[in-house]
């Protein structure tokens, strides 16, 4: 028998905290609330349940203080569902008596000619209780019921007889992933490796880490930055899509079991072998709990998508989630570079044959001064030139051409005031139509507009002259 359960420990804490709910209830003389009784049982005095139905044939027993359900994985099972199932065994009750089933084809009108379900439970004391499954009554859904050899029908209350009907699989728990206590997703994911077909290159994402000095000085390039694109090449994250990429990976619930106690072969049938997404991640639920490492495969299945968690053998049926659907564009950060500026010592800004340094100087911001080629600059005016240099976005789409080799157009650098942290550049180059390619440290794979390029030099001229200027592109 595959992963069967066991609940020991676990389930004699909540038997005892449930205690009062259960063992306190008065004994088959106390009639229901609403109809009946055929039952009246504490849930410890349940010591086995079997039910066949229209989809399988399985037990409940219990076993050294703990139950074992059939061969459904232990950390799988849902446990409400499973004491819902134990109580409504242990405390059998009916809405009203249909009829005493005396007179000729009325178990045919209610259908147990063809039974929907067949249950016997066994109790401690030696006795058992059968009972048979019917037709759904039109109205309130409920179901009719017959107890043991007997001819009255019943009628139970849906909500009391569903369990006894459904698939085994549906005991699973349908929460993949359980919820954060963190308000922020960003909290509680600090690192996340996206691969799979759907992503030709492997993404991975990272807290910056405060106390890291190497790391703290490698974000200064973006200014603050929680987390950050680290391959396959360095970017800032841009938080609304990385916000609801992790976020649909916490709390993440199924819409249903697909199958369960799944062999290697089947899982590799269905293309888990080689996944359209896999998700890797450090998933913490709250300050309280360790960091756990998560993985999730999905493969595209008819119109929808399947998922696995880990090694579990349950195949999961889900909707459409941010992590599928995201892309290395989406979670990049359209800004290409935006350190702080009183981390700088200096630009360099290389246009065309021209070279033109703006050095900094002053502690902070309210006594930073600016200085172009020896002549002091209005320091508002400054201050609404850089907005404009860091204003270099993309326009959303990774370019797939190979690049041609052409001169740059303009070129900036950013010099730091910290020495061990390397220079950042940027190269502005013709693109396709109106278009400039933008390499970053090295690495060119967005455009933007060109407009860019002119309104800059443009602002460069007038700053340099003490005018105002427009930074419109």
């Amino acid at each position: 028998m595959k992963g069967r359960i066991i609940w020991g420990a676990s389930f004699l804490l909540l038997l005892v905290l449930g205690s009062f709910l259960f063992f306190s209830r008065p004994g088959k003389e106390e009639p229901a609330a609403a109809g009946g009784l055929l039952a009246a049982f504490g849930i410890g005095d349940v010591e086995e349940i079997q039910i066949k139905n229209r989809h399988d044939a399985f037990s409940l027993w219990q076993e050294e203080g703990g139950f074992i359900l059939a061969d459904l994985p232990m950390e799988e099972v849902n446990t409400e569902y499973l004491f819902l199932l134990l109580d409504e065994s242990s405390r059998v009750e009916y809405l009203t008596l249909v009829s005493d089933g005396e007179e000729e084809g009325e178990r045919t009108l209610y259908g147990f000619d063809d039974p929907e379900a067949t249950v016997t439970i066994r109790y401690t004391d030696g006795s058992v209780l059968s009972l048979i499954f019917g037709a759904e009554e039109a109205v309130s859904r409920g179901r009719y019921v017959i107890s043991g050899s007997g001819n009255q029908i019943y009628l139970m209350d849906r909500s009391r007889a569903v369990r006894f009907l459904q698939p085994l699989k549906n005991f699973i728990n349908y929460e993949i992933v359980p919820s954060r206590a963190y308000p922020s997703p960003l909290e509680a994911i600090q690192y996340l490796r996206l691969s799979g077909k759907a992503f030709p290159r492997p993404i991975v994402i990272s807290g910056v880490e405060e106390h890291s000095e190497e790391d703290m000085r490698i974000a200064s390039s973006f200014g603050a930055a929680s987390h950050l694109i680290r391959s396959p090449v360095l970017h800032e994250i841009d938080q609304k899509e990385c916000i609801e990429v992790f976020s649909s990976l916490t709390g993440l619930l199924n819409i249903e079991v697909f199958d369960y106690n799944v062999s290697d072969e089947e899982l590799a049938t269905l293309g888990f072998d080689s996944p359209w997404v896999m998700a890797e991640y450090d998933y913490r639920r709250s300050k309280e709990e360790e960091a756990l490492r998560i993985i999730l495969r999905v493969v595209q299945h008819r119109d929808g998508y399947l998922l696995t968690r880990d090694e579990q053998r349950v195949v999961h049926r889900i909707e459409n989630k941010a992590f599928i659907g995201t892309s290395y564009e989406k979670l990049a950060l359209r800004w290409f570079l935006t350190p702080f500026i009183t981390d700088l010592e200096s630009i360099r800004i290389d246009l065309g044959q021209d070279t033109r340094i703006i050095r900094l100087s002053g502690k902070d911001n309210p006594s930073l001064k600016a200085v172009l080629d020896g002549k002091p600059l209005d320091i508002d005016l400054f201050r609404k030139f850089y907005r404009l240099l860091i204003s270099a976005s993309n326009d959303g789409v990774l370019l797939e051409q190979p690049l041609q080799e052409e001169p740059p157009l303009l070129g900036l650098t950013f010099v730091y005031r910290d020495g061990k942290k390397k220079d950042d550049t940027m190269v502005f180059t013709p693109g396709s139509l109106r278009r400039l390619n933008v390499t970053v440290n090295g690495v060119t794979e967005f455009s933007m507009l060109e407009r860019y390029l002119r309104v800059t030099a443009a602002a460069l001229e007038a700053l340099a002259e003490g005018r105002d200027f427009s930074t419109d592109w």
